[in-house]
């Protein structure tokens, strides 16, 4: 299998980085996919499920949302946290389209033969690709992995008063124990750009085939957001895992050398979704 790590995508004003996995004899379909809040390429069995869709034939592209936090040189610790503190949901969405345009220009992913683009996106990064896919006309196919239903998920009128008099709002990281700052400019763009981020309207006016995965037992985006995809997109397929958590059964670090059996099952459901 060829792997290889840490490509730099040139970007109007910070550097993302992508690993791309992909056999020798591989087909002409990529496969992107997304990571979410507090997350990164390198996370947890990432490289693990990368492996499993280049084994089925797929060339597999996961990368580093540019201000999620994750520094250039380690690339699995918050070493960035200044990038987080000014993330936002219209800041993904461009690093998406510039990923997805770099598919199309660099030389070296011409020589690939890449023909069909599929996005899969997890958590957060799952309403990235449902808005990535609704405005995008050169994705075909998309699944998502225990993800959101809506953006607007910053509490209360009380906690949206606090953040706006402290001008950040902090997520503790019990992994890491650091204090993940996000500034109350994230809540600014959203106001602004609400109507081009409602995944209700962007769901719903899917064309193309779509995949929901979601755990039964995710404590952190409930099933109910499943629930509301499929009923905003009957046409898309649901996949229930029945007791899983939401990054199903994973950790981080993850050292063992295969899948959790969850993880494993959205795997090769996608893989079969996408084939």
């Amino acid at each position: 299998m060829i792997e290889i790590r840490n490509i730099i995508i040139p970007q109007e004003t910070k550097l993302i980085l992508a690993d791309l996995f992909y056999e020798k004899n591989h087909g002409n379909t990529l496969v992107v996919f997304c990571h979410g809040f507090k997350g990164f390429k390198d996370w947890g069995a990432w490289n693990l499920v990368a492996s499993e869709f280049a084994k089925a034939g797929f060339i597999f592209l996961k990368f580093n949302f540019s201000h999620n936090g994750v520094g250039q040189e380690q690339v699995q610790d918050f070493t960035r946290l200044d990038l987080f503190f000014e993330n936002n949901y219209t800041k993904e969405l461009k690093d998406l389209d510039v990923v997805l345009d770099w598919t199309n220009r660099d030389e070296k992913m011409k020589k690939l033969g890449i023909e069909k683009i599929y996005l899969i996106g997890h958590s957060r990064g799952g309403g990235i690709v449902i808005q990535g896919a609704a405005n995008n006309p050169v994705v075909s196919k998309l699944a998502t992995w225990a993800s959101i239903s809506h953006f607007d998920r910053f509490g209360d009128e009380q906690t949206k008063a606090d953040w706006r008099s402290s001008s950040y709002r902090n997520f503790f990281n019990g992994r890491t124990q650091q204090d993940m700052k996000v500034g109350y400019q994230f809540y600014e763009d959203y106001q602004v750009n609400k109507d081009q981020l409602d995944l209700e309207k962007a769901a719903s006016g899917l064309n193309k085939p779509y995949l929901i995965a979601h755990g039964k037992n995710d404590d952190s985006v409930g099933f109910s957001h499943a629930q509301r995809l499929k009923k905003w997109n009957p046409e898309a397929e649901l996949l229930l895992i029945n007791e899983a958590n939401h990054v199903f059964g994973a950790k981080h670090p993850y050292s063992k050398e295969y899948l959790p059996g969850q993880l494993q099952e959205v795997v090769d459901e996608t893989i079969k979704f996408f084939s």
